[in-house]
């Protein structure tokens, strides 16, 4: 986020508009390109109903819904995470927060209220982020079932209500839902406060009706976007609308390094990757949006979010030759979740393959199994060539060029296609292994050689070859069965990683993988073998609370909703990160270790002290004298300590070294990673309770026997007023 003296004032030039709750803002350069739209909403627009928590799109509480049209074509509003969209990206959208759509002074949206009458709130941090991602659903499809009401929440964490709430308040929305109170949205109640059509808040009495606006800009009509160029003060951002305009700007940049953004969805996985000096926002480059369907292929723009992959792919499952999409559509369900799915591009996710061979991309995985192919633009020639998916990944340098289309082939009658996704939860998680295969069988007999693609072992595999040079034209049974999966177990060497599951099971778990491949083409006629082959699919949810009711004590334990519930569903309800802050107040980040345990040899924070408004740094040396380094509260059952500030020697990674004080909070963040520690005598940790047997590090505070009060006495007095048996 900027400094505080890069906030806009009277007189600047602006550079971009963009609508907010049907208010028009107006931005100049004066922030940086990092800029998220959550950071403007929350620092600048001063709307601190749009939470922010763990800047990475892995929770949903920055969610607000967004109204664009792209390259021009028809308006269309979605949820979208406002962590990590780039605010310079935002030109000619409408943004709808939590506040927008319903207040305790306006009135509270039927979602709102919905949300609080079910107790679907307990802190409420969460709430205005499920509020709006149910809101963006409600928009796509106003009377969605249950099942799609509950897969669209997959963005969405909450850390302490418990989900059943939730979930019933919004699947009583579900156009097949049968609870008490179960309704469908209204659509003129869905848009009570804001017009559909343009954005802007509606003019009519009651907040329904459409009524024209002189505040509305055309390009909030669906008009085509207009290119931009924009001076960031050390970096220039850059919007072109075709492909030629693109090639010039690369060709003119080429020296210099360059990040081309569209969802910017990546950046929530590989975080601080820059700076960079030219941005290119793709979103209006018109090529990167067509589809093309023809009886043998079907051609994406590579700017194709994979929402829009999937919603197509859903209308072409009846299709000869796209038999195998309805299970492409399962798969690509659980992939990242909703709202990234809504932002994120096809070649977003291509080119993080791409960049980053170990990262595990289902959609890589799908694409190589079914044999597709991708366009590929060279700016420096302003030719398109067309390539294999391993050879865009193993062999094409793709500076200065772009992925421009994804074309997906119709497969064979006999092609059978089967791909896995296993992960440490159902949704909004990275695969532990992924897999796809494309196999053609007659009966039981393989022709050909099969396609068998694998994610998530290591940076290297993707074919198992050995194990597809054994199945080519076998006839499948126990021995071949067995045989191939040995080859495989062979063949396959996934890597160590802390942060993965251990090699062992990855492997194990391809194994299995293929085997329930291979199992449903065999079709067993044993039942105890039949339904090794089937995935689990996941029901729809149910969950029920009973208590007991006494209505002659009413209003006593009379059941209520909480009062304050539905100012935390509308945005109103105040945390700590929203008191505004007070003048000259700073903000401060923990400088953490990356070992342990280790020795600190030295600390230097002199690269974070050269970062214009950040102030100071804080470590042990700064406690005073009479001071305590100790973060452990002072309680007669703690008898422990552990320093606040690891003076000397750091016992695991992640612990506190110190902090950094700064103007804002992204600027001590940035601060506290710029700090550079240096250790001696590293040690391995111990990470397992068999190993810290073995090596006998015990706690002995923790084992020492403590006693407050007088728990006999306590007990011999219980014991005597306790009547005989």
């Amino acid at each position: 986020m900027a400094t505080k003296e890069m906030f806009k004032r009277p007189g600047d030039p602006h550079d971009i508009s963009f609508y907010i709750n049907g208010t028009k803002h107006e931005v100049s350069d004066k922030f940086p390109p990092t800029t998220s739209l959550n950071d403007y909403i929350r620092d600048v627009a001063g709307l601190k109903g749009t939470k922010v928590m763990c800047k990475e799109a892995g929770c949903g509480c920055c969610a607000v819904a967004v109204t664009h049209a792209f390259a021009g074509d028809k308006m269309e509003t979605m949820s979208i995470n406002s962590c990590l969209c780039p605010l310079y990206s935002i030109d000619g959208w409408q943004i709808s927060t939590v506040e927008g759509i319903g207040s305790q002074r306006d009135g509270f949206h039927p979602i709102q209220e919905r949300i609080a009458e079910y107790n679907g709130t307990q802190c409420g941090y969460c709430t205005p982020g499920f509020v709006m991602g149910m809101y963006g659903l409600l928009h796509k499809d106003s009377k969605p079932t249950q099942q799609e009401i509950e897969d669209s929440l997959d963005s969405h964490v909450c850390r302490c209500t418990g989900y059943r709430a939730i979930l019933d308040a919004m699947k009583s929305f579900g156009s097949d839902a049968t609870s008490p109170g179960a309704k469908c949205i209204d659509i003129e109640d869905l848009n009570m406060k804001l017009c559909p059509k343009t954005g802007d808040v509606c003019k009519r009495e009651g907040g329904t009706g459409c009524a024209s606006s002189s505040k509305a800009d055309t390009h909030l009509k669906g008009h085509a976007p207009t290119p931009l160029t924009i001076d960031l003060r050390g970096s220039k951002w850059y919007r072109p609308l075709c492909l030629a305009d693109l090639g010039w700007i690369l060709r003119q940049h080429e020296a210099q390094s360059t990040r081309m953004v569209f969802g910017n969805t990546g950046a929530g996985i590989y975080k601080h990757e820059g700076p960079f000096e030219i941005y290119i926002d793709l979103r209006a480059v018109k090529e990167l949006h067509k589809v093309e369907e023809s009886d043998t292929s079907i051609l994406f723009g590579a700017g194709t979010t994979i929402t829009k992959f999937k919603d197509y792919l859903q209308t072409v499952q009846q299709k000869p030759g796209f038999h195998y999409s309805s299970r492409v559509v399962r798969h690509l369900k659980v992939v990242a979740n909703v709202l990234v799915r809504n932002a994120g591009s096809m070649a977003g996710n291509l080119m993080i393959k791409h960049k980053h061979p170990d990262f595990p991309s289902d959609l890589f995985t799908i694409l190589t199994a079914i044999d597709a192919q991708v366009d590929i633009f060279d700016s420096q020639s302003s030719q398109t060539t067309r390539h294999s998916m391993m050879e865009f990944l193993k062999e094409i340098n793709m500076d200065g060029k772009v992925l421009v289309a994804v074309e997906i082939p119709a497969l064979g009658e006999k092609d059978h296609y089967r791909s896995f996704k296993i992960t440490p939860r159902w949704q909004n998680a990275h695969a532990y292994v992924n897999a796809a295969f494309k196999i053609t069988v007659d009966g039981r007999r393989v022709v050909g050689k099969p396609n068998c693609v694998f994610g998530g072992l290591n940076s290297e595999t993707v074919n198992v070859t050995a194990a597809e040079d054994f199945l080519k034209d076998k006839e499948l049974n126990n021995a071949v069965i067995t045989q191939t999966l040995k080859i495989l177990y062979s063949e396959i060497d996934p890597s160590c990683d802390p942060i993965l599951s251990s090699p062992n099971y990855r492997k194990n778990l391809a194994v299995n993988l293929l085997y329930k491949a291979l199992l449903e083409i065999y079709k067993p006629s044993k039942l105890s073998l039949q339904s090794g082959a089937d995935s689990m699919e996941r029901p729809l949810s149910v969950g029920l609370q009973t208590f007991q009711e006494k209505p002659e004590d009413f209003p006593l334990k009379k059941p209520t909703p909480k009062v304050t519930a539905p100012l935390q569903a509308s945005g109103e309800a105040v945390y700590i990160n929203d008191i505004p802050t007070y003048q000259k107040e700073l903000h401060a980040a923990f400088v953490i270790s990356d070992v342990g345990p280790a020795k600190i040899a030295k600390v230097d924070a002199s690269a974070a002290l050269n970062i214009p408004g950040v102030v100071n740094f804080l470590g042990a040396a700064d406690i005073p004298r009479e001071g305590v380094n100790n973060s452990v509260p002072a309680n007669p059952l703690l008898q422990w300590t552990e320093e606040l500030f690891a003076s000397e020697v750091v016992e695991y990674a992640g612990q506190g070294i110190g902090i950094i004080l700064a103007e804002t909070q992204a600027l001590a963040e940035e601060g506290a990673r710029q700090v550079q520690i240096s250790y001696e005598d590293v040690q391995k940790p111990i990470v397992d309770i068999e190993e810290a047997i073995e090596k006998n590090t015990i706690f002995e505070s923790a084992t020492q026997e403590r006693i407050v009060g007088d728990p006999e006495g306590m007990s011999t007095a219980i014991d005597s007023e306790m009547p005989p048996p």
